[in-house]
């Protein structure tokens, strides 16, 4: 059934200091604060629904920000990470690296649109359905002979059994979209890339990526409004890439109750879920702020909203935090307000700053500079220095 509303249980008006003070206590539960960091790789990922992983440097930087230790972003490296977090193709189409059940929803519930780009481009390239199948067939006993194995190895083996390399490029792609195909980046470090890949079931036996749609949309939404809540449902449908209908239903569906909130962030209501807004007025008013953040490129905590980012932008212009492609650059946060702007430079090896608010406490700006020799050190610590293949 579906639903033209959310149904909402109460409704709650909060003025600028108290969507303020809801603000930071969501960005604490997700570890960005001096004293909520987080221990490891799958928990930061499970409380942060995923890191974003279109850009390389992204996951590591968005673990820095919220782990105890720059040990922990290291680890997203290692097999142990490996093996309780995958990355998918998903929301809007793009990378996360998500805990398994996450990975299963996010994959489950985006899989119509991406699998239907995929075949989209197998016929403009003149493909047959027969031959699409034989395509996936092949690059799957390929993988199950052969696997773990590069995109170009895979091409290369693939091509000389009579494959087209368009034939091995499209199956593969639709291979991954299906999640019949699984990802990794093999290497150790941030700013390099070697892409290869495995069959899904080898590397995770328990990862159901069949899962029903509605189900799987009704947990993805439900982990959203869990973690983001207070959103709109633009902010829903923006992050997920998901019709309105859609969100709309697993809202409804949910056995959650939802409260509506109206905050000075944006006209349209904002929904969350009752439980956690009884968490939040329980929690304790000191320490309400978050500090000084330093977050990744497209960080997760910044990309969940669309209509309602003045949260963070306050009267900022968006192109001050934002490139002209909409995505979010990597940004300096002081209490859940960006102030700034950050960026590696590859030449110098050194964390850059550009603050972008008149701030002119001699304090903060010697915690400004203390935060980006902290953040230089961590990130000159997740280099790898040889290429990839």
């Amino acid at each position: 059934m579906a639903y033209a509303v959310p149904q909402i249980s109460d409704l709650l008006a909060l003025d600028d200091t108290e969507a303020r003070q809801l603000w930071n206590w969501l960005l604490r539960r997700q570890g960005l604060s001096a004293e909520t960091r987080l221990g490891s790789v799958p928990e930061i990922a499970e409380m942060s629904l995923g890191l974003h992983a279109a850009r390389l440097p992204s996951p590591y930087a968005t673990v820095l920000a919220r782990s105890q230790s720059s040990t922990v972003a290291l680890s997203l490296f290692s097999a142990s990470a490996r093996c309780k977090v995958t990355t998918v193709r998903c929301m809007r189409k793009t990378l996360h690296a998500l805990p398994l059940s996450l990975a299963a929803a996010a994959h489950s519930a985006t899989v119509h649109f991406r699998e239907r780009d995929a075949l989209r481009a197998a016929a403009k390239a003149g493909m047959s359905a027969r031959q699409v199948t034989l395509s996936t067939e092949a690059i799957a006993e390929f993988l199950q002979r052969n696997g773990p194995v590069h995109h170009r190895d895979i091409e290369a083996c693939l091509t000389a059994c009579g494959l087209s390399v368009i034939a091995v490029r499209v199956g593969l792609k639709l291979a991954w979209e299906r999640g019949t195909v699984t990802y990794h980046n093999d290497v150790t470090g941030w700013n390099r890339e070697c892409r290869k890949f495995s069959l899904t079931h080898l590397v995770y036996p328990k990862l159901d990526m069949a899962m029903n749609r509605d189900q799987a949309t009704g947990h993805l939404l439900e982990a959203y409004f869990d973690r983001y809540g207070p959103a709109s449902l633009r902010d829903a449908t923006w992050w997920s890439g998901l019709s309105r209908t859609a969100v709309v239903t697993a809202m409804n569906e949910s056995a959650y109750d939802i409260v509506a909130v109206k905050t000075p962030w944006a006209d349209a209501p904002l929904y969350m879920f009752r439980d956690r807004l009884a968490e939040y007025a329980t929690a304790s008013s000191n320490g309400v702020g978050t500090g000084i953040n330093f977050l990744a490129h497209e960080d997760v905590a910044l990309k969940a909203y669309f209509e309602s980012r003045e949260r963070y932008l306050g009267a900022l212009p968006s192109n001050r935090a934002f490139n002209r492609i909409g995505e979010v650059l990597p940004t300096i946060v002081l209490d859940g307000q960006v102030v700034g702007t950050w960026s590696w430079d590859a030449r110098s090896q050194m964390v850059t700053v550009k603050l972008v608010r008149e701030l002119g406490s001699r304090d903060f700006h010697r915690a400004i500079k203390r935060h980006a020799a902290a953040l230089t050190c961590s990130l000159r610590a997740g280099l790898v220095t040889t290429s990839a293949n």
